[in-house]
């Protein structure tokens, strides 16, 4: 990540007023500044022993400020991993994309897939995606099929893009018990591995458009995952 930042020669970008982080007209929260915001606080519930770590700060500096994205197919660990990234980088944000979707709307992402479909849901996601690219200094977990849409590149680009790619046997492992697949909604219908490899093998072209790819094998868990 180091490298990929020296390599493009990344600049630090002016901070931007964001005003919320709604995606849906019906969001009425209050305006959100740009000083760490509500829905931009670290989660109490991480894990507490992760700790800043003298490579995660020089990380920091050499990003100046540019957020870094992280994609990947569901069950890849984005949210974990990127959770862990941000503490250790210490002067950076965590931000989940489809846990702010669903602040904003007070609808969960398979409540809005059911109801209104997942054109609708992608059309939220990329007004996320937009407002997002307003902040400086996060480290953002995105939906898997964020990569899908074209607009979206627009706002990953002004980042560093990271693809977590476990192989399709860690991902069948991860999420074939019942409570992780209610939870997504492609995964809804026929078997859990198959669907994976076919959404994977759609998406694999979006995939590789990242600046870095982090390949995952087996069991291995977030915290050595964001260590490399």
């Amino acid at each position: 990540l180091v490298q990929a930042a020296r390599d493009r020669e990344i600049m630090p970008k002016a901070l931007r007023l964001l005003v919320g982080l709604a995606a849906a007209s019906a969001f009425t929260g209050p305006r959100l500044g740009v000083q760490r915001p509500q829905l931009l606080q670290r989660s109490s519930a991480a894990e507490p022993e992760s700790r800043t770590t003298t490579g995660g700060r020089e990380l920091a500096e050499a990003l100046q400020n540019v957020n870094l994205y992280l994609i990947g197919m569901m069950g890849s660990g984005k949210t974990s991993v990127g959770e862990l990234v941000s503490r250790q980088l210490g002067s950076y944000t965590f931000l989940d994309t489809d846990a702010t979707l669903e602040a904003a709307t007070k609808r969960t992402v398979a409540d809005i897939f059911e109801k209104d479909g997942e054109a609708a849901f992608r059309e939220l996601e990329g007004s996320i995606m937009e407002q997002v690219a307003a902040y400086v200094r996060l480290v953002v977990a995105t939906g898997g099929g964020v990569v899908t849409r074209q607009q979206n590149w627009a706002s990953l680009r002004q980042g560093i893009v990271v693809w977590l790619d476990p192989d399709v046997e860690t991902l069948t492992a991860r999420l074939s018990s019942g409570d992780e697949a209610g939870k997504r909604p492609l995964l809804q219908e026929g078997d859990v591995g198959a669907t994976l490899a076919a959404t994977l093998e759609k998406r694999r072209e979006f995939y590789e458009q990242c600046d870095v790819r982090v390949s995952i094998q087996g069991e291995e868990n977030a915290s050595d995952t964001a260590a490399r």
